[in-house]
């Protein structure tokens, strides 16, 4: 009977408990509100970003797939796998069938007209369950190639060991080829320079596994063709350009901002909702229901948050179509997003709603008793605190920033401590607004800077909207910083250290070697071509330095070089340095260093010039390893079309003017630019937008002090213009130290880049002014935007 009276008995109480869960939040609509929101914003911002990521793995699984021969066993090794044990393996195997492949980069050419370095590859097929017809898919326009006699008719193929061969092929051969696949497997080895064995076997078959355990007694690693793919999708995501760090770390910031701001406005709902609670308990309300009333809100915006921010998730989903290229890198097909990820994303917002919740909570709870004197000091330590901790933040983001010891990561951290740091400090620093309270209108009359009074009474307000603004700002002087730099380095490189009016580079897994340097030689119109092989990360003296090999005479003025003491000479014996590495090093001309094991002598020493580094040397020093670049000088006005010539025959390098070399160099910054400018927008507009929810909300409490200001004879027009006066005062205080902050942490970073050719750190006083301004009119709309709801209840 009592079980049957027990349900019955808690439907009234549960109903009273919902009731009285949802009547407060709608009391405090507001806020509600704005925690809504932002919870929103939070979770989209883990899903989209996860989905998209998800999305992009997957097309990059699939295009690898595609690329990989089918099999239940995958067997690869460092070096190529013995063709004997191969044999062996399948013969102990009776049951098994494996495909064996071998493949590199090749070019395929027909008189002038060359494909871009492209996959070659040969499969042989053992075992009655292999497909003899395998072909893998690396593009629209894959090509048979079989071997023919040279003639009018045929094409032929190159492979990066300098091999070539004639061929002919299923279709016509053009430039937009994308794979080679050899039909005969004495030509793929030729081309491909693989006299013996073979690079990867997929298994198949009743004794696959037997098979696998012998290809791997011959050093063979065995793995299933799933988690090959795996591995391989993980590499090349692992090998994350520029472009996805830096969207990685814009994901990051926003996710850490939405974050501060949910934690804010929790903290903020929680504390005024505590005295209806503390009424509650005084008419004797149980704590238990209490905490289940509290449970039931924390309930409800998780579940509203959760429901329209997938819903969001599914929409961007929708709205991206296929093969949809982001930020110039990324290709996705949508937003995809499995169970875990979305289960992880709503995971992460309940725990943060939970912990705000009690922090706002408790923060807001019954305060000891205090005696006068240990009240004010608590007080004068209270308001110690947060400048210390503000002034210790921006210290160590400082320290961050300047130690070489944190690289990039340094950095990153650095910008978000100095942030952190100026949102503690911009409450308490905005008290210099405080004489400005006593002074306000005079008979109706609205003085200047009675809206500068309202910043120092509404610190809170205006500190939120100085860093909202001031974090924008950052955003547009990084880009700025960055954009300049970036299009003044590559124009000094250029102008500064190269004379040539040709370059030369090798295709996509190619070099030049000294076959093609001396063709491009003999070409009548060329003049002191110089080939040029980057040399990083090599010991110098105990120093690891970057530096070039050349081959050429240095001073034909294919390379400018302004020297400070010596000669313009390298030979295997003798090498030059840069200023700043002999000041490094201590040495000077005649003196011996080391260049890894062997020890040279100084020749000359030049004045710092980034296409060349630290150092100097002869090829002899390149270890066969090939030239990446020639600089070529023309003696005469038919030299390009001259040298052009000779370059059709070599259909493994490119030939650019220095003027097409220019744009090139500048195409991969523009990316670069480009997906900063994008991240930024949507960073910024999220924080505006974030901005007028805030501050609609904040504002909701000064209706009061307005319609004092309309009792005593402002007009509405007089109270706006009040509100536009502190609202300029506080976006100008906002810009000024995002742009000054951005333009310190954009100098940072391109001192970080130098490594990468970055040499030039420009600061262009008229953007960030453009940008500056146009920044103040947003905020300064915004601002209004947001208590305009207010001030319409003034009255």
């Amino acid at each position: 009977m009592n079980t049957l009276l027990v349900p019955q008995k808690m439907l009234p109480q549960a109903q009273m408990m919902f009731g009285l869960a949802v009547g407060q939040l709608r009391r405090l609509r507001r806020q509600t509100v704005l925690v809504l929101i932002i919870s929103i914003a939070l979770l989209a911002s883990l899903l989209i970003p996860a989905g998209l990521y998800l999305s992009y793995r997957h097309k990059i699984s699939q295009a690898i797939a595609a690329t990989v021969l089918p099999g239940e066993l995958i067997v690869t090794s460092n070096n190529m796998l013995p063709t004997a044990a191969v044999d062996e393996a399948l013969a102990a195997a009776p049951g098994a069938c494996a495909l064996s492949q071998i493949s590199g980069q090749v070019v395929v050419h027909t008189g002038a007209v060359a494909s871009q370095s492209i996959p070659g590859y040969f499969v042989r097929s053992s075992g009655t369950c292999a497909d003899p017809g395998a072909a893998l898919t690396y593009g629209p326009a894959d090509l048979v190639a079989q071997p023919a006699a040279a003639g009018p008719d045929t094409a032929a193929v190159m492979g990066i060991s300098g091999a070539s061969g004639a061929i002919e092929t299923n279709a016509p051969v053009t430039a937009a080829a994308t794979s080679v696949r050899f039909g005969d497997e004495a030509l793929a080895r030729e081309i491909l320079g693989a006299p013996e064995g073979y690079s990867l076997v997929a298994l198949s078959g009743p004794g696959a596994r037997t098979a696998a355990d012998r290809l791997a007694e011959a050093g063979g690693s065995v793995r299933s063709r799933a988690d090959y793919l795996g591995e391989l999708t993980s590499q090349q995501i692992s090998n994350v350009s520029f472009v996805g760090v830096i969207a990685i770390i814009f994901a990051a910031v926003l996710v850490c901002g939405l974050t501060a701001a949910l934690v804010f406005s929790l903290i903020l709902l929680a504390m005024s909702l505590r005295p209806q609670f503390d009424i509650l308990r005084r008419i004797g309300v149980p704590n238990r229901e209490i905490r289940t009333v509290k449970a039931i809100q924390a309930g409800a915006i998780l579940l509203a948050a959760t429901i329209v921010g997938t819903a969001l998730a599914f929409a961007a989903d929708a709205l991206i179509p296929a093969n949809q290229l982001l930020l110039g890198t990324f290709t996705v097909d949508g937003v995809a997003l499995d169970g875990w990820t979305w289960a992880g994303a709503v995971l992460a917002i309940a725990v943060a709603i939970g912990g705000a919740w009690l922090l706002g909570d408790s923060i807001s709870g019954t305060k000891r008793a205090e005696t006068g004197g240990a009240a004010a000091r608590f007080a004068l330590a209270r308001r110690a605190v947060v400048p210390v901790c503000a002034a210790a933040s921006i210290g160590l983001g400082i320290w961050s920033t300047v130690s070489e010891r944190f690289g990039f990561t340094g950095l990153v951290l650095g910008y978000c401590l100095v942030l952190a740091g100026l949102f503690l400090l911009a409450a308490p620093a905005l008290r210099v607004f405080t004489p400005f309270t006593e002074v306000g209108g005079t008979r109706g009359v609205l003085l200047p800077w009675f809206g500068l009074g309202s910043v120092g009474r509404v610190r809170t307000q205006a500190a939120v909207a100085v860093s909202c603004i001031g974090f924008t700002a950052t955003l547009v002087a990084i880009i700025s910083v960055f954009a300049t730099s970036t299009d003044t380095s590559i124009n000094r490189q250029i102008d500064a250290n190269v004379g040539a009016q040709m370059v030369v580079e090798p295709k996509t897994g190619f070099v030049i070697s000294s076959g093609d340097i001396a063709a491009l030689r003999s070409a009548p119109g060329a003049s002191g071509a110089v080939a040029v092989a980057p040399q990083n990360g090599v010991d110098i003296s105990g120093r690891v330095s970057n530096g070039v090999a050349v081959d050429g005479p240095l001073d034909s003025g294919a390379l400018q070089l302004t020297m400070v003491g010596g000669a313009t000479t390298v030979s295997p014996d003798t090498a030059m340095v840069s200023a700043s590495q002999a000041a490094k090093l201590g040495v000077g001309v005649g003196d011996s260093i080391t260049l890894g094991t062997a020890s040279i002598r100084v020749a000359g020493i030049y004045r710092d010039a980034p296409t060349l580094g630290d150092f100097v040397v002869s090829a002899d020093h390149a270890a066969g390893a090939g030239f990446q670049y020639v600089l070529i000088r023309d003696s005469q006005p038919a030299a390009f079309a001259q040298v052009r010539a000779v370059a059709a025959g070599l259909p493994n390098l490119v030939l650019r003017s220095i003027d097409e070399y220019r744009v090139k160099q500048k195409a991969d910054s523009r990316i670069i630019i480009e997906a900063l400018t994008q991240l930024s927008g949507v960073v910024g507009v999220g924080l505006l937008l974030a901005l007028g929810v805030v501050l609609g909300v904040l504002s909701g409490g000064r209706v009061r002090e307005w319609s004092m200001l309309r009792r005593i004879g402002f007009s509405r027009g007089l109270v706006l213009r009040s509100v536009g006066v502190e609202a300029t005062a506080v976006s100008i205080v906002g810009v000024a130290a995002g742009l000054g902050v951005g333009s310190a942490f954009g100098y940072a970073v391109c001192k970080y880049l130098s490594w990468a050719g970055l040499t030039d750190v420009v600061l262009d006083p008229a953007t960030s002014a453009g940008a500056g301004a146009g920044l103040v009119a947003i905020g300064v709309l915004v601002y209004l935007l947001a208590c305009s709801s207010a001030l319409r209840q003034a009255r």
